[in-house]
């Protein structure tokens, strides 16, 4: 799915914002902020790869993630134990938007691997007063694959992005993959569509990388990337049909 502040998030908040101004010329490993803990990294396809963390003072089941590219860190988010969206960073510029509680339909990990299926309906805050709701659902397709001795499970899901007056701005659908044991969704081959057209991803976990393993913590995306800078010069075409 798509991604409770207390004062014990200031010093973690602190520290994600020193994390933003990180660039290209930050060390290729990964640090998570002060009083947080690594516990995996994942590379993906589509030039991306993904450090997971927890932190001190957080509420049981959180968990953070924050994603760099060929550029650096661009996007860090936390979800609850329900794979709630719970807040999230945007590096360049730096903006921070949080969950308007209590949604309207919380997301319910718990409730999609019950039933097979789970929909959801919340609004989000960002620190310049943006606001955005977001509608969707997610479903369980009863596929297995297993990635890199990894067996997760496929799920197919649709989300609609709206403004407070109910305009649609921007849709996206696909497929995704759970890993019901760690309580955590993995991106996989999508479309997202908005008025400028309609463009198409594949960020597919490739590998699961441990404490210990060759590559944990490594910033640098390993899988795409030559792929995507030949398809950004001399410009990036969005396909609008």
């Amino acid at each position: 799915m798509a991604r409770r502040l207390a004062a014990s998030r200031t010093t973690l908040t602190a520290a994600l914002a020193g994390l933003m101004l990180c660039g290209p010329a930050a060390a290729a490993t990964f640090t998570p902020p002060q009083s947080c803990t690594p516990f995996m990294s994942v590379q993906m396809r589509g030039c991306l790869v993904a450090h997971y963390f927890t932190c001190a003072g957080d509420a049981p089941g959180d968990q953070w993630d924050t994603l760099y590219d060929a550029d650096g860190p661009f996007f860090s988010a936390k979800v609850d134990a329900e794979f709630q969206w719970i807040e999230s960073w945007e590096f360049s510029p730096p903006q921070r938007t949080v969950l308007e509680e209590p949604s309207r339909d919380a997301a319910s990990f718990s409730g999609l691997l019950s039933t097979g299926e789970d929909t959801y309906d919340f609004s989000t805050l960002s620190e310049d007063g943006y606001r955005r709701s977001y509608v969707g659902v997610d479903r369980l397709t009863g596929e297995r694959q297993t990635i890199d001795g990894i067996e997760l499970e496929v799920t197919e899901f649709e989300i609609e992005e709206k403004t407070e007056t109910g305009e649609v701005v921007a849709r996206r659908w696909g497929n995704q993959y759970v890993h019901r044991d760690w309580r955590l969704f993995f991106s996989g081959r999508e479309t997202f569509e908005n008025p400028d057209g309609r463009l198409p991803t594949d960020n597919t976990p490739v590998s699961f990388i441990f404490p210990g393993e060759p590559g944990y913590l490594s910033t640098v995306p390993l899988f795409d990337c030559d792929e995507l800078m030949s398809q950004a010069a001399p410009a990036q075409e969005v396909d609008h049909g």
